[in-house]
C-alpha cells in the first residue's frame, strides 16, 4: 500500500484552518508619514499556503506576503494589503478559475475599510501583485513508497501537469495585465521541499524543482512579469527555514528570506519614482542644474535639501524646485540627491537621485540626441545646442516633448544675448530662494522690458505658454534692435483672438518672419511651449535679429 500524496493531505488540513480564521482589519489610525515622492501601494497577493501564510507546523501564521507587506509599511509606502485572494492548497487552475469568475473574498490585510472584495476590481486598483501558484498542480503526482520510502511517480503526469501550469501562468497573467496594465506583478519561483530527504534522491527531485520553475517561466514570457528565485535562498539553511521534515511548509524564517527576496527584486525594478523626477542639467563646464518634481503633499514642506554624494550643498523653500551646482570638475560622476523636509522637520524617508558627469570639452556639432531622431524639430533643436541656446540631459536625450517654464525660457534668452542686469531692484516677491544666477537672468530680463509679471510675482515654475513666449521674443527683438517689429499682415489665427494687442501683435510678428505658423488655422496660445517648440522660436527669433 502506498502512502497518499502529500499534497492532497496538506490541502485538506488548510482547508481546515482556513475556516477559522478570521479576516485582519486595521482599526488604528496610521502616524504621520514622512514627505514622499512614491505614489502609495495598494498590493494584492495571490496564490496558495505560501501566500496565505501556514507555517511549518501546519498552522496559519506570518506569511512571505505578511513579511513584505511589514516592510513596505515600515517604508511608510504601503496604502492597503489584501492576500484574501490566497488560499491553503490553491492550484493554478484555482487561481484562474477565480480570475475567470470574478470571485468575491473577506479582505485578509491592512488598510481596506471594506470587508469584501471582488478579484477583478482588486486587480485593478493594485500596484503591486504577487502571485505563487504551480506546486499543488504537481505534489498530486508526486508520491512515495510506503515499504522504501522513494519517490513513486509517473514521469509523464508530472510533465503533463508542469506544461497545464504554463498555460494557465500565461492566462493568469494575460487578464492581470488586461485588467490592470500598470500593475507591477511579481511571480514566486518554488524551492526543493524534500531537502531532508537522502542526498541521493535530491537530483531527481531538484530536477522536478526546476521543471516546474521552468513551466512558471515559461508561462511569463512576452510579460513584465519579474520572477523571485527562492530553492537556492532556502537550500543554504533548509534545517532553519524547512524545520519539520513532515511539512513542506517554512517557518517564519523561511519566509523571512522569501520576503527578503521579494523586497530585493522590489528594490531594483518597481517604479518607485515618476519618471524624470530629478534630472540635471550642465550649464556650463563647472557648472549643473538640477530640477525635481514636489512631493506629493506640497501643502506640509518647508524646504529641500540638496545633496552632492552625502555632504549637503544646498537648501531652498519650498515653492522651488531648481539648484544650481558650480565648482564642479569635469570627467568626474557626481551623485545628487533631493530630501524633503515638512513644517515639523521630518524628512523625506526615501530621496530623489541621479547621477551626471561633466563633459571635459564641448561636444563638437554635429550634436545629436538619441531621442530625436524621428522627431519633426530634430535640425533645429540640433542647431540650437550648436549654439548654446540649448542642452541635453545626462543620458543623452533631448526630451523635445517636455515643457519650458517662465524662468529656463527667460534664462535660456537672457544668456543668448548675454543680457547683464541694470539694477537690482527686483520687483518680484517668488524669487527669494533661486539660485543667484537665476535671479540675475530675470533681474537682467526685467531691466530690459523683457517681462513683466502678476502681482508682484513672475511664477517663474509655471510653463510658459506660447503665447507668453511669443510676447517675450517680440520684446527681445525690441530691445535688441531698439524698434519694434510691426507686423505688416495680420496673423491667421482663430483663437488669438481675445488676447491684448500687444499679445496679437507679437504673434502676428512670429508668423510673418516664419517663426510659428501655427497648426490647422490654429496658434493654440494658451498652450505650454515644448523644448522643441522654444528650440525653433528661440533659434528663428535670434536668427531675424541677427544674433
Amino acid at each position: 500500500m502506498k502512502k497518499k500524496s502529500w499534497g492532497h493531505l496538506l490541502l485538506a488540513f488548510a482547508l481546515l484552518l482556513q475556516l477559522a480564521v478570521p479576516p485582519l482589519q486595521t482599526v488604528a489610525a496610521e502616524p504621520e508619514k514622512s514627505p514622499t515622492w512614491i505614489a502609495p501601494i495598494n498590493y494584492l497577493a495571490l496564490g496558495d499556503s505560501l501566500a496565505f501564510g501556514i507555517n511549518s507546523t501546519g498552522e496559519p501564521g506570518k506569511g512571505y506576503v505578511d513579511f513584505l507587506a511589514e516592510e513596505l509599511a515600515k517604508q511608510e509606502v504601503l496604502q492597503t494589503s489584501n492576500k484574501g485572494f490566497s488560499f491553503p492548497g490553491y492550484t493554478s487552475s484555482n487561481v484562474l478559475e477565480d480570475l475567470q469568475t470574478d470571485i468575491s473574498k473577506p479582505v485578509i490585510g491592512t488598510g481596506s475599510q471594506d470587508k469584501t472584495a471582488a478579484l477583478h476590481q482588486s486587480i485593478k486598483e493594485a500596484d503591486l501583485i504577487t502571485l505563487t501558484a504551480g506546486a499543488n498542480d504537481v505534489l498530486p503526482y508526486f508520491k512515495f513508497d510506503e515499504s522504501t520510502g522513494k519517490p513513486d511517480f509517473d514521469l509523464e503526469e508530472i510533465q503533463a501537469a508542469m506544461t497545464k501550469v504554463g498555460g494557465n501562468i500565461q492566462q493568469i497573467l494575460a487578464k492581470i495585465y488586461q485588467l490592470n496594465p500598470e500593475a507591477q506583478v511579481y511571480v514566486m519561483g518554488y524551492y526543493n521541499s524534500f531537502l531532508h530527504m537522502p542526498a541521493e534522491l535530491q537530483p531527481q527531485i531538484a530536477q522536478l524543482v526546476k521543471g516546474l520553475n521552468g513551466a512558471i517561466q515559461g508561462g511569463m514570457q512576452g510579460t513584465p512579469a519579474k520572477f523571485v528565485q527562492t530553492d537556492e535562498l532556502i537550500a543554504k539553511d533548509f534545517s532553519k527555514y524547512l524545520p519539520n521534515p513532515k511539512n513542506i511548509h517554512l517557518s517564519e524564517a523561511g519566509y523571512q528570506v522569501v520576503a527578503g527576496a521579494f523586497q530585493e527584486s522590489l528594490m531594483n525594478n518597481y517604479p518607485w519614482f515618476p519618471k524624470d523626477v530629478l534630472t540635471a542639467e550642465a550649464k556650463d563646464q563647472s557648472t549643473v542644474v538640477l530640477n525635481w518634481g514636489p512631493v506629493i503633499d506640497t501643502g506640509m514642506i518647508m524646504t529641500y535639501q540638496v545633496y552632492n554624494g552625502d555632504k549637503m550643498v544646498g537648501e531652498v523653500m519650498g515653492p522651488v524646485l531648481t539648484y544650481e551646482i558650480d565648482d564642479l570638475q569635469p570627467d568626474k560622476e557626481y551623485q545628487f540627491s533631493i530630501q524633503a523636509v515638512d513644517q515639523h522637520g521630518k524628512k523625506s524617508m526615501h530621496t530623489i537621485k541621479t547621477s551626471y558627469t561633466l563633459e571635459k570639452v564641448p561636444v563638437e556639432p554635429p550634436v545629436t540626441f538619441k531621442d530625436i531622431s524621428n522627431h519633426w524639430a530634430k535640425d533645429v533643436i540640433e542647431l540650437a545646442a550648436e549654439k548654446g541656446i540649448v542642452g541635453g540631459y545626462s543620458d543623452h536625450t533631448f526630451r523635445p516633448d517636455k515643457s519650458l517654464t517662465r524662468a529656463q525660457a527667460t534664462s535660456i534668452i537672457v544668456r543668448a544675448l548675454d543680457l547683464k542686469p541694470k539694477s537690482n531692484n527686483m520687483p518680484f516677491d517668488d524669487l527669494a530662494y533661486y539660485a543667484d544666477s537665476t535671479k540675475a537672468d530675470i533681474q537682467a530680463a526685467y531691466d530690459h522690458g523683457l517681462i513683466n509679471g502678476v502681482n508682484g510675482q513672475f511664477m517663474p515654475n509655471q510653463s510658459i505658454s506660447r503665447a507668453q513666449l511669443a510676447l517675450l521674443l517680440s520684446r527681445t527683438y525690441e530691445a535688441t534692435t531698439g524698434k519694434p517689429f510691426t507686423p505688416t499682415i495680420a496673423a491667421p489665427f482663430k483663437d488669438i483672438q481675445n488676447f491684448a494687442k500687444e499679445t496679437q501683435g507679437a504673434i502676428a510678428g512670429l508668423y510673418q518672419l516664419n517663426i510659428a505658423t501655427g497648426d490647422q488655422g490654429k496658434f493654440m496660445p494658451n498652450a505650454p511651449t515644448t523644448r522643441a517648440h522654444a528650440a525653433k522660436m528661440i533659434v528663428n527669433s535670434l536668427e531675424a535679429i541677427g544674433q
